[in-house]
């Protein structure tokens, strides 16, 4: 699915959302699994949760994969 199949049935503020929230994610994979990686109580458990969660997002829509514009 497309974006262009994507904005057929989801507003632009919602495909917003989508992208930023996956961006996030992303973001935060790359902290927890950088030389610097970030400890602390619950580390392990919320990489792995940024992890399945980016794999979740980019399965379902898979615009996600195709870049991100920025305005």
């Amino acid at each position: 699915m497309s974006v262009a199949d994507i904005s057929n049935i989801m507003t632009p503020e919602q495909i917003d959302a989508i992208t930023h929230a996956w961006l996030d994610l992303c973001a935060s994979k790359e902290q927890f699994e950088s030389d610097d990686q970030f400890t602390g109580v619950g580390a392990d458990e919320l990489a792995i949760a940024c992890r399945d969660s980016i794999e979740e997002l980019e399965k379902t829509f898979p615009f996600l994969l195709e870049g991100v514009e920025d305005e």
